[in-house]
């Protein structure tokens, strides 16, 4: 009760220590991710497969965060931890350029330090996020360093702010392809403010095009070569769902984008309402020419999606595709309070406290359910025992480290890679080039892959596989190992399925 009434007199006297209290989270946040568990997520299993290669694409997908992952895991190797130390580090850096934003147009520090907050009050980055996103938080955080380029552009129209904002999009259009909608949006926004209408057309905006097409060139040669890989995962899952009536998958999809709207904007709405009370329904009339840009930069993210997933018949819009424009929510409230004179005196005390309890819920929740559904035997991702698989396997072989894994499964070929670091790793899922070396071929491997049903011997797939690489697996010997779930408290076990590969295997 004491260290509560500590932060709220401190949230009081100086609300800008928001930003220390979230920073404080998400090294928090860092900390529970490393020590619940070090079995993987699917987006976690991914990155440590595609850290190995420096790519100019990874699928359907842009690069921008594998490329950050990559420069982390040559800093401090593949791990859980590099896994989250770049995902927090981002979604930190989301609130760092959000409160920038807020300060560019808010005068009352207390709404500045309400609409840091708001980021963190989105379901998608308390709760979501923590459990197993990556692209899309890389995302967030090229909204935030756009809204603050672009809203300094407007204030401070000159080359070098022009510049910026050109290279915000540049890194927004390479994190994820639907960040396009947001820069396209503003501008529409702020062309509809004659006042303003001078800024978009400004001979500037040219170099920062410029400079955004620069930064995506290599990209973009790379999605002209690779068309269909770029483009067939997305648009195979907004039609996940799809029953095949044309018509009816629209209407899905509309009906889905409005529960995805109403999953992510209400949460958001409730907080503000316990912040502002009664003052908030009576600020929607309250005007400014930021509220109308934010408002309509907003509105018109959302018309385009609905237009995008009826070009495409989408069945399936989820709240984290939409997380980018409902980013700027927090923000356009924060506005509207400004606008029609709130009293903001104990605001950011009871936003903060509801907040808190989402946020570290969020992340507590994850961490004991790790523990507490294998009592009942529930079994998450991150019960799945593919690291003591491993660890067991190289025990079993004498200690000795292959120079080669080949994985049937993304979470067997993640685990490969924190346990055998200096092991190259290769996913038979993975579409893109894989290659292994006349050295590490000498250097002997270990095939790997879980068992399906009561099967032992190794898939019939992975024989042609082998083959490409000039393995021989009519010399393999197959041998199989039931390892237990983490945290099972009824010794559940998965059976897993391995060979080594020894030097002489090879046809080369």
């Amino acid at each position: 009760m004491r260290a509560i009434l500590s932060i709220r007199e401190a949230l009081a006297r100086r609300p800008t220590i928001v930003l220390w209290l979230i920073a404080g989270y998400y090294l928090l946040a860092i900390v529970l991710r490393v020590l619940r568990s070090d079995a993987l997520e699917s987006d976690e299993a991914e990155q440590l497969i595609q850290s190995q290669f420096l790519l100019m694409g990874y699928g359907r997908q842009p690069p921008f965060y594998n490329w950050l992952q990559y420069g982390v895991i040559q800093l401090i190797g593949p791990s859980v931890l590099a896994l989250s130390l770049v995902k927090n580090l981002l979604l930190f850096l989301t609130c760092v350029f959000y409160g920038l934003a807020a300060r560019l147009v808010l005068k009352d520090m207390r709404l500045v330090a309400i609409a840091t907050l708001g980021v963190v009050a989105m379901p998608v980055v308390s709760v979501v996020a923590q459990r197993d996103l990556t692209h899309a938080v890389a995302t967030l955080f090229s909204v935030a360093v756009f809204t603050y380029a672009f809203l300094l552009a407007i204030q401070r129209p000159n080359l070098g702010t022009y510049l910026f904002a050109g290279v915000a999009v540049g890194i927004g259009l390479i994190s994820k392809y639907n960040f396009v909608l947001v820069p396209l949006a503003a501008v529409l926004a702020v062309l509809a403010e004659r006042d303003l209408r001078n800024r978009v057309l400004d001979w500037r905006l040219g170099a920062a095009v410029a400079v955004a097409a620069l930064i995506c060139l290599p990209h973009l040669f790379w999605v002209l070569g690779n068309l269909n890989e770029a483009t067939s995962g997305t648009i195979a899952a907004m039609r996940e769902d799809a029953s095949g009536d044309a018509v009816n998958d629209r209407i899905t999809g509309l009906l889905a984008m409005l529960g995805a709207l109403a999953g992510g904007g209400l949460p958001l709405l409730g907080f503000f309402l316990i912040a502002f009370r009664t003052a908030l329904p009576k600020a929607w009339r309250a005007t400014s020419p930021w509220t109308r840009i934010i408002g309509r930069t907003i509105m018109i993210c959302l018309v385009l999606v609905a237009l995008v997933a009826l070009g495409f018949g989408a069945s399936n819009i989820s709240e984290k595709w939409l997380s980018p424009f409902l980013l700027l929510v927090p923000l356009y409230l924060c506005l509207k309070s400004e606008a029609a004179g709130a009293d903001t005196t104990a605001s950011v005390e009871r936003f903060f406290f509801p907040v808190s309890v989402l946020a570290l819920g969020g992340i507590m929740y994850l961490a004991a359910g790790v523990v507490i559904g294998p009592m009942f035997g529930n079994y998450a991702k991150e019960n799945w025992p593919s690291t003591p698989f491993i660890q067991e396997v190289i025990e079993r072989h004498g200690g000795d480290m292959p120079a080669y894994v080949i994985a049937t499964d993304p979470y067997l070929a993640g685990s490969a890679r924190t346990q055998i670091s200096d092991a190259k790793v290769i996913f038979t899922g993975f579409k893109q080039v894989q290659t292994i070396t006349e050295e590490e071929l000498r250097g002997g491997g270990l095939v790997v892959w879980p068992l399906d049903g009561d099967a032992t011997q190794m898939p019939a797939y992975l024989g042609p596989f082998l083959q490409q690489y000039g393995i021989k697996p009519e010399v393999l010997v197959p041998s199989t190992l039931a390892v237990p779930y983490r945290y099972s408290w009824r010794d559940d076990r998965v059976g897993f399925g391995y060979a080594w590969v020894p030097a002489a295997a090879s046809g080369r």
